[in-house]
């Protein structure tokens, strides 16, 4: 799914504790600032961040967004 700002996609169909793992790009550099995984322990999806990364309230919206639209699904 591609936002203003990144794009988060599933690569290889990469699969952690049974479900999808979805990696977080930046659109104009292409390099990787994020996971959402799996997070068996909470039953639910979690963000994980690249060290050094910074995130403004629109790139997290777009995470939120993913989470709530895209995810629920699996």
């Amino acid at each position: 799914m591609k936002y203003k700002y990144i794009t988060i996609k599933q690569i290889n169909s990469e699969i952690f504790e049974s479900k999808p793992v979805f990696r977080i790009f930046n659109n104009k550099s292409n390099s990787q600032l994020g996971i959402l995984s799996y997070y068996k322990p909470w039953k639910q999806y979690v963000f994980s961040s690249q060290p050094n990364c910074v995130f403004n309230n629109s790139c997290l919206n777009d995470i939120i967004d993913f989470f709530e639209n895209k995810i629920s699904s699996f």
